[in-house]
């Protein structure tokens, strides 16, 4: 007669190492939770840590835009005064008109009409 153990896993109604694949199984649920709270934690710290650099990012992109704008104006301005220099230059009725309008200069038998702003 065979010899009986008082042990219940030596009972042979599992397989043979069924414990073990129990055991094992039980772990890879374990790493596999560990490693998604650590991918959890790391993508809450990388939002966390962006937030101050998405708002410098957005200042500056203001900085950025204002600037822009002010060069805008002043190459407008630039091209204005390049204009009117090179009307001064070359065009002697444009002299002319500037310089009567500014010195308040007329031809005799003019008569000047100024209006006050």
């Amino acid at each position: 007669m065979p010899r009986q153990s008082s042990c219940p896993r030596d009972n042979r109604r599992y397989p043979a190492g069924h414990h073990v694949r129990a055991r094992t199984t039980g772990l890879r649920i374990v790493n596999r939770a560990a490693f998604l709270v650590l991918l959890l934690t790391a993508c809450v710290a990388m939002v966390v840590l962006s937030v101050p650099q998405l708002r410098k990012l957005r200042t500056l992109e203001g900085e950025l835009s204002r600037a822009s704008a002010k060069e805008n104006h002043v190459r407008a301005y630039k091209s204005q005064k390049t204009r009117e220099l090179s009307a001064l230059r070359d065009d002697p009725a444009y002299l002319e008109l500037v310089a009567r309008d500014r010195l308040d200069l007329y031809r005799r038998g003019e008569r000047i009409y100024r209006i006050a702003r």
